[in-house]
């Protein structure tokens, strides 16, 4: 029994000994692979600097730079196409761990990010130090669990009086081989205010998202199983000039992505939800609009990461580099029948529904024409089936909607008071809703007004109609 304890106690004098060198020698590998990933990405450049590995800590920092000329020749210097920061990063080595309390793991590691130079119009909450915080442990397993904060910070601009004040942001992640998650414990809140009074807020902003990859998968494979949805509890906007409020309430994004290994083609659905919309013109409800991109590859999305960077290391190239891409992985896309729908549009216009649909796909493509913009080439392959159903005063609303735009260039409506612009508006929205049923472009049910459209080698129908196509 001694023998076994001793045996068990020589163990784990090992383990602690050895331990923190082998978890050092992999923390540093995942940093520096981290760095390699992010540097293979266009207008990212990543390295680790000031790196300090000792047998049961580690300091480093990670700096990062973006090309901003990426954008364009807007800039005129290096200096200024450039933008670096720099995150610290500090470690210790396990496996028995006491930087953030008394654990068992491989690596406990903290970052802490400061303000460059102290800024007297930015202040932020309890004194923190930090513009931004994440702490977390990488278990036994290899699981990283960590936890992220953003401080409370009022920021005011002295020379307009705009403050910008911030309630604060903590979430936490778990990141393992195969899988990420993120939760959001503290939504974030922000408020913008002018010389002390409010014209813009935004209440309660969270992000909640699971995904079937590991963090350098995602890098090499941009298609996998994931959800995650973006919230926010309510967006005010006040007009300073009119004191008018427009408000959005519960909005909601989410999103699905899947992967099927068998077929070797993705999907990505985007559900996007109002609540309410209101201002002084209009209230709208139950507002929702879904669009879904299907039978993607994973090819393709790479091969475009690729086009990107060969595009930005030779820009004189460019129109070659597009060519070559879409011969060979634009083709194969196409080939597999790429689909673009929107199964779901809808909302409540002054209590007056709009509802509809709308599905696209390309087909039987076997070559790219030798001119890509040819019109005729795409409608030839492409199927489309839509429908949109407006109940009358939802219609009527749009109705003024486009008139405002059209008049609102017009140097005679520009001269009328609100009143008479708001009435000759509407003497003419029904009659621009019975032109456009008289054109055709309208169908008349008992609910309102519907237009339909589909399409199939290159024959349109418009309302049950053949309509000729313009080119």
């Amino acid at each position: 029994m001694k023998k076994l304890f001793l045996a068990l106690l020589l163990l784990l004098v090992i383990i602690g000994l050895a331990g923190p060198k082998f978890a050092g020698n992999s923390f540093n590998g995942q940093l520096d692979a981290f760095a390699e990933k992010l540097s293979e990405q266009p207008m990212y450049q990543a390295r680790i600097e000031e790196r300090d590995q000792r047998w049961f800590s580690t300091t480093a920092s990670l700096v990062i730079t973006l090309d901003m000329a990426t954008f364009g020749n807007t800039v005129n210097t290096t200096d200024q196409a450039a933008f670096s920061f720099s995150i610290p990063i500090t470690a210790q080595h396990g496996p028995f761990l006491t930087q953030s309390g008394l654990a068992i793991g491989w690596v406990d590691w903290q970052v802490k990010m400061k303000l460059a130079e102290p800024n007297a119009q930015l202040t932020l909450a309890d004194d923190s130090e930090y513009i931004y915080a994440a702490e977390g442990i990488i278990n036994l397993f290899g699981t990283v669990s960590y936890t992220d904060v953003i401080p409370a910070l009022t920021y005011t601009d002295p020379q307009s009086g705009l403050t910008l004040s911030v309630t604060g942001w903590q979430g936490h992640a778990s990141l393992a081989s195969d899988s990420m998650d993120y939760e959001t414990d503290q939504p974030l809140s922000l408020e913008v205010s002018m010389q002390g009074t409010p014209i813009a807020s935004i209440n309660n902003m969270s992000l909640d998202a699971d995904l079937e990859t590991g963090l350098m998968q995602a890098w090499d494979n941009p298609l996998y199983d994931s959800e995650a949805s973006f919230s926010i509890d309510a967006i005010t906007m006040v007009n300073p000039a009119t004191n008018v409020e427009t408000k959005l309430e519960n909005i909601v994004m989410d999103s699905v992505t899947s992967y099927n290994d068998s077929t070797e083609l993705g999907a990505m659905l985007i559900s996007s939800k109002v609540a309410k919309f209101t201002n002084s013109e209009v209230t709208m409800q139950d507002i929702q609009l879904d669009i879904e991109i299907a039978n993607l590859q994973r090819r393709f999305f790479i091969a475009y990461q690729a086009l990107s960077e060969d595009i930005v290391n030779a820009p004189e190239q460019t129109e070659a580099i597009l060519q070559a891409f879409m011969q060979e992985a634009g083709l194969a896309q196409l080939q597999v029948n790429p689909e673009l729908n929107i199964p779901v549009i809808k909302g409540v216009i002054n209590e007056s529904k709009v509802n509809g649909f709308a599905n696209a796909k390309l087909v039987d493509i076997d070559a790219l024409p030798a001119r890509l913009e040819n019109p005729a080439f795409w409608a030839e392959h492409a199927v489309v089936d839509a429908k949109l159903a407006v109940e009358k005063d939802a219609a009527l609303f749009i109705a003024e909607l486009i008139l405002k735009s059209q008049l609102g260039a017009n140097p005679q409506f520009a001269q009328m008071s609100e009143a008479e612009q708001d009435a000759l508006i509407t003497q003419q929205s029904q009659a621009t809703i019975d032109a456009f049923v008289q054109q055709g472009i309208l169908s008349k049910v008992d609910e309102g007004y519907e237009i339909t459209f589909s399409m199939e080698n290159a024959n349109a129908m418009l309302n049950g109609q053949p309509m000729g196509l313009p080119f």
